[in-house]
């Protein structure tokens, strides 16, 4: 996310800077060093740099190496660190680089532990600090500064090959970089929540397609950091002391300056929080630094820990003097699935800060991130512009992924869920074999291919199944349109086995049906044989109105049952397979989206648009379906529907998922075309709406339904190893069938069911086993099942 309120908050940064300004840095010479302890001679990390009399400056690097650019002229430097005396050096520039090597004394005034009766003098001082922050965002309205920001990431995906894989310090490989991002910006913040994000510069490994680096700057004086599924009180909220305890863990000073060193402690290991130490100054009671962590509950999807370290500096406008961050360093890691093992370190630079000074007119507008067309820039700009230098693992991981990308373009790979053929073109093998009992034994290969960002996607399928002895295949193409994708074409051509009520299954779900109906004797789904083709398009009228319309001309007939063979349970035999009103149907459908949120955009420069969401209202989707004999149908039938769909977060243990919705249709409705209700197939699909149904169990010509589950979080394990990255999810089902005597009667087969008055069902899940997995358990209120069975557990693929 793009949001001030974010977490990925990105200080919005303005283009107020002159033409002027480029051409002095281009004329600007290199003044670098370390900096050190001046009684130890051990380098300090981060430590501030700044310009005096101005509000440039930059800051070290975890080595203590510090990097700034000067226009040719005298400068006096401003070294200062927490804990240390504030130093200067006074440098001369001319045509050559400087190297300047800075020693800071540590201060005298320190003390490692601070004895309490009573209420810890660590809320006092937090009370004050709210009181700093809430003057802090009364006088502060607007401002504008530049930033470098660099992301390096690894993973055990990375295109690195092993033998160049670098060493950590105990010999053991490091996890090796995945990829590197690092880009110069500029940009506005205006109150309440306007900003701009300008890339000026930027440069990325070969393997990443676009992207750009931008300052993740968290706003420590917002009430809570927002990571989309979850919010996080911060330290300094109106109601800290309602999540958070506090202690006084000493003090220490920056020259004549008393800081505070105070740790945070969360209440509650179910609940999001952070944990940590704050530095806050005596007398101004504003933050100096930060250095805090998530807690078990604070686990995004696929991460395990958040660090954020985060120094202030001071910077002015003619009344008033504020405390702005001046160097980010943001760490993560994480794995997804068990297999994918991720970690990040995101660094930014902060300086120019131009407070309250109004933004040129028209800066604000729907594009949140605009990227020049020149920004992309090669290694001899960075070479002379680049705060913070490349370590040689990081030159060598650009070589060589570029390198390793280069090859890729034409290599031939083979995975378990994917073979590539280069880039572009791809086959999932888990849908070579399949079994049913109507196809038996199947063979089938696909071919897919995705163009460049997903603007042309193409697949292909040809199969052959053995016991039904047919061939069946598959082509299909979808195209975008238009520099923000918001006109959408697609086509097919087909001549398949059709799963009744699903259109389109996953591969790992059929590949789960395949081994149930081999090891278990069950083949949970319902088949039909459908050819034909369809034409579909899409139109994005605005962002908050989409329109649509397509044709499918589909000839359908019934499928039986050709096998009983398993290998196990040979001696029982599967379920015949239903009948379905054999039909030529051709059907025109037109569809309305009203989505009335609020969208921002990024311009990538290069044509390119793409839009977001800021905001969650919930969406409205209507459609009209028509069959008729004018159009040479078999059956007559129209068909109007309507879901309301949402998401809303409210607190750590009120956040909801919900839909409702229904299906009005009139005339003749064959078997095949009855509506249904959206719920677990059984063939390890994604988690639908209801969860105690059986499959194919209640059809009608008129349909009614509301689902809506809750997220309560880590609330039950949030502190316990291993299970913490669990979720616990309580939900309530109900809804309706009803069909007309004439539609019962047409209907080929009858084995469904009519509701006997509102069907409801409750009970709960577990989500995010192992990041992707979820068990639900559930129980019906009312109507019990054919089988008699009042309670059913669910495996269904989830990350809610």
């Amino acid at each position: 996310m793009i949001l001030r309120k974010h977490f990925c908050l990105i200080l919005f940064i303005c283009l107020m800077c002159s033409v002027n300004l480029f051409s002095q840095i281009s004329q600007s010479i290199e003044v670098s060093g370390t900096i050190a302890d001046a009684k130890t001679n051990k380098p300090l990390e981060y430590v501030t740099v700044k310009v005096a009399d101005t509000s440039y400056g930059t800051t070290a690097d975890k080595s203590g190496k510090y990097l700034i650019r000067l226009n040719p002229g005298g400068h006096k430097l401003i070294f200062s660190y927490i804990g240390y005396f504030t130093d200067t050096s006074s440098v001369y520039v001319e045509n050559e680089k400087i190297e300047r090597n800075i020693f800071l004394q540590p201060s005298e005034l320190l003390t490692e532990q601070i004895d309490v009766y009573g209420e810890d003098p660590a809320y006092d001082i937090i009370r004050k600090a709210i009181q700093y922050k809430k003057k802090f965002k009364q006088t502060l309205n607007e401002y504008d500064y530049n930033a470098y920001s660099k992301f390096v990431i690894r993973s055990n995906q990375s295109d690195i090959p092993k033998k160049d894989i670098e060493k950590d310090s105990t010999g053991k490989n490091k996890l090796p970089i995945f990829g590197i991002l690092e880009s110069e910006t500029k940009g506005y913040f205006r109150k309440p929540d306007l900003e701009k994000q300008i890339v000026t510069a930027k440069r990325e490994t070969a393997n990443i397609i676009r992207g750009f680096a931008l300052p993740l700057i968290v706003n420590f004086y917002d009430e809570d950091l927002d990571f989309n599924e979850f919010k996080i009180p911060t330290p300094l909220a109106d109601d800290a002391f309602d999540n958070y305890e506090y202690k006084l863990k000493g003090t220490t000073s920056m020259d004549s300056t008393r800081i505070f060193i105070i740790d945070v402690i969360n209440s509650s290991g179910n609940k999001p929080l952070l944990a940590g130490t704050i530095y806050i100054a005596d007398s101004i009671f504003s933050l100096m630094r930060v250095d805090l962590i998530t807690n078990d509950a604070a686990k995004p999807l696929g991460v395990n820990k958040i660090n954020f370290r985060q120094k202030f500096s001071p910077y002015s406008d003619t009344k008033n003097s504020y405390w702005m961050p001046t160097d980010v360093e943001i760490t993560a890691d994480g794995s997804f699935a068990g297999i994918v093992k991720f970690e990040a370190d995101v660094f930014t630079i902060v300086s120019d800060y131009r407070l309250n000074k109004k933004a040129p007119a028209g800066i604000f507008d729907d594009y949140i991130v605009k990227v020049m067309p020149d920004a992309k820039k090669d290694s001899a700009y960075w070479k002379d512009k680049q705060l913070v230098k490349n370590s040689s693992e990081e030159k060598n991981a650009y070589r060589i992924i570029e390198s390793e990308t280069r090859k890729n373009e034409k290599s031939f790979n083979i995975g378990l869920t994917s073979v590539n053929y280069g880039k572009k073109f791809t086959s999932n093998p888990l849908n070579y074999y399949r079994f049913n009992r109507v196809e038996g034994s199947a063979l089938n290969f696909d071919i897919n291919y995705r163009g460049r960002l997903g603007k042309i996607i193409a697949g292909s399928m040809i199969g052959y199944g053995f016991s039904d002895k047919k061939m069946k295949y598959e082509l299909s193409y979808r195209q975008r349109f238009l520099n923000d994708g918001r006109l959408v074409i697609s086509a097919g051509v087909f001549r398949k086995l059709q799963p009744l009520s699903y259109p389109d299954l996953m591969g790992i779900s059929e590949f789960y049906n395949t081994m149930k109906a081999l090891f278990d004797k069950q083949d949970n789904l319902d088949y039909y044989y459908a050819s034909g083709y369809n034409l579909g398009i899409r139109y994005r009228l605005l962002p908050q109105v989409r329109i649509g319309a397509d044709f499918i001309q589909e000839k359908q007939t019934t499928a039986n049952k050709n096998t009983d063979f398993s290998f196990r349970k040979k001696d029982v035999q599967f379920n015949a397979n239903p009948a379905v009103n054999d039909a030529f149907q051709r059907v025109i459908g037109f569809n309305l989206r009203l989505d009335p949120n609020k969208y921002s955009a990024i311009d990538w420069g290069d044509g390119d648009v793409s839009r977001f969401r800021n905001t969650s209202l919930p969406v409205l989707d209507l459609g009209f379906r028509y069959s008729g004999k004018d159009l040479n149908s078999t059956y007559e039938y129209r068909k109007f529907s309507a879901e309301l769909e949402g998401r809303n977060y409210i607190n750590s243990f009120l956040n909801l998922r919900y839909k409702f919705g229904g299906e009005l249709s009139t005339g003749q409705v064959p078997f095949q075309s009855l509506g249904f209700f959206n719920s677990n197939s059984g063939t390890l699909d994604a988690a639908g709406g209801f969860k105690a149904l059986n499959y194919q169990e209640f059809l009608g010509d008129r349909i009614y339904y509301l689902n809506i589950e809750n997220n309560f979080g880590k609330i039950l394990w949030g502190g316990i190893p291993y299970i913490n990255r669990w979720n616990l999810i309580g939900f309530f089902n109900a809804g309706r069938n009803e069909i007309t005597q004439t539609n019962f009667d047409l209907a080929s087969y009858k084995g469904f069911r009519i509701s006997d008055g509102i069907y409801m069902e409750t009970g709960f899940s577990i989500s995010r086993i192992l990041d992707i997995f979820r068990v639900d358990f559930a129980w019906r209120l009312n109507n019990k099942g054919i089988d008699g069975n009042k309670v059913y557990l669910n495996l269904t693929l989830d990350s809610f």
